[in-house]
């Protein structure tokens, strides 16, 4: 008798765990989707360009400047140098690409085009050309807490339970996401973002987490596909939403409330039983389990619901990872078994190259075409086609499909190297091919991971193979911020 024997007792799948599935993992996974690509958008720069002193035929000037584009190349050097004051400008220029004049630093500020980008938070500080590290940094400070963070709620899930865990990672999600709309200080801002960078996936994936935990082994393709389909569904809402309000205070606040909200329904949330079965609770899980066969009308007696409890847990202790001194069970124990520790390095190396390509595709999606929130929306746009994940893994396995996913999006990301940058239409279709390739093999090692750990240490196997993920996303070019 396993635990996933237990369920099909009480129900694999019934009423009360899709009840589960399709609020807890939208209202989670939705708020996570719209807070991620929020903090690309106010971090953006808006096209800008150098305030000109006056100079010399100032008129001449401004029509130039005017009639260059700010997405083309020739007026790159004019975005953080300027003309010096006593410059006279060549009668015959025509365009700033005839122009070899001397410059200087842009001491007058800069014009931004808020035509086809909002005011954001980096552009009311200015936060370009030289200041333009602000904006990596924070983004950077935004990983490193989610490597630290990710580990703590991990070790937290495990020793304390799933609902303490989820509930204290939303808390510090909303608290220091709408703190950060009062920031004014540059470090002030800094620390809370990472401090929301701490919670960023155990708010969306420890839910999920759990709810694989109520789902019978053939139905946990379900909260993979609704997982799958709300951060879709986020990350095309998002620009959307972003267009529609305008304005960064506001889009922070849209992403940061949420959680907060949420945290009034957390008397409802249940913890996991097989979690409070690996910890000796055999009553608390049998109370719990009895919710759940009442829910699914599913007839199972009390002696007969302790009778497979019981035996559950011998055989869950016979099998799994010992526990020693009666203490909490260490990840560093799992690794002693050899097949489970090769199981585990793999998983952890799978999941550090899926979340690096992920993220990096994602925060690429701002260099794909000349209007910033249409980039992003096709990016999304191009996800839903992973949606088939589920029925492939259903179908074949993990390994194919994971394998196949990573294999298509390497060679886009050859093709995508290769293709002219002034092809531009070309050099989108490769890379939105690449991003849809790369969404599904993600997903896969959403599924996969959790899956080879034990339950005695889920919460820090997952927290370990985050940590690994957001380290490697620390590397990654902020395309979405640049300056």
């Amino acid at each position: 008798m396993h635990f996933e024997d237990l369920l099909e007792e009480v129900g694999s799948f019934g009423l009360y765990q899709r009840v589960l599935c399709f609020l807890l993992i939208p209202l989670t996974t939705g708020v996570v989707g719209l807070t991620y690509y929020f903090q690309l958008f106010i971090l953006t720069a808006p096209p800008h360009t150098c305030r000109q002193q006056v100079v010399e035929n100032a008129t001449q000037m401004e029509a130039l400047l005017e009639a260059t584009p700010y997405t083309s190349a020739v007026r790159e050097p004019y975005i953080c140098h300027q003309f010096p004051a006593n410059y006279s400008l060549p009668v015959n220029a025509s365009s700033l690409v005839s122009l070899s004049a001397p410059s200087m630093p842009c001491d007058n500020g800069w014009d931004y085009d808020y035509r086809t980008f909002f005011a954001t938070f980096t552009s009311e500080r200015d936060w370009v050309c030289d200041e333009a590290w602000r904006n990596y940094l924070v983004v950077t400070l935004f990983w490193v807490g989610n490597t630290v963070g990710s580990w703590l709620w991990g070790l937290a899930s495990d020793l304390r339970g799933r609902r303490v865990a989820i509930a204290g990672s939303l808390l510090v999600y909303g608290v220091a996401g709408l703190a950060s709309v009062f920031a004014k200080d540059f470090y002030l801002f800094s620390i809370l973002r990472f401090l929301v960078g701490s919670s960023h996936h155990t708010v969306t994936h420890l839910p999920f987490v759990l709810v694989v935990e109520y789902c019978g082994l053939k139905a946990r393709v379900v909260p993979l596909f609704t997982i799958m389909v709300t951060y879709t569904l986020a990350s095309i809402a998002a620009p959307a939403i972003a267009y529609l309000v305008w304005d960064w205070t506001n889009l922070t606040l849209i992403a940061a409330l949420p959680s907060l909200a949420f945290l009034l329904a957390f008397k409802w949330l249940p913890e996991s039983a097989s979690w409070l079965l690996t910890k000796g609770r055999v009553e608390a899980a049998r109370t719990q389990l009895s919710k759940v066969a009442k829910v699914n009308k599913q007839e199972l007696s009390r002696e007969r619901l302790t009778a497979l409890l019981v035996e559950t847990g011998e055989e869950e202790e016979a099998e799994g990872v010992e526990k020693k001194g009666g203490g909490g069970v260490s990840i560093l124990q799992a690794v002693q078994y050899p097949r489970l520790r090769c199981n585990i390095l793999l998983v952890l190396l799978v999941w550090m190259l899926a979340c690096m390509c992920f993220y990096g595709h994602c925060q690429n999606t701002a260099n794909l075409g000349s209007s910033v929130l249409m980039s992003y929306l096709l990016g999304a746009v191009v996800e839903v086609p992973s949606w088939c994940v589920p029925l492939l893994i259903h179908r074949f396995g993990r390994r194919v499909p994971l394998a196949s996913a990573f294999l298509i999006s390497a060679i886009t990301g050859f093709v995508y190297a290769l293709v002219p940058a002034d092809m531009e239409w070309v050099v989108l279709v490769v890379a939105l091919m690449g991003r849809a390739s790369i969404t599904g093999a993600y997903y896969i090692t959403l599924q996969y991971g959790p899956e080879i750990f034990p339950t005695e240490v889920r919460g820090q196997g997952v927290a370990l193979s985050e940590t690994l993920g957001g380290r490697g996303n620390i590397h990654l070019p902020h395309g979405g911020v640049s300056g």
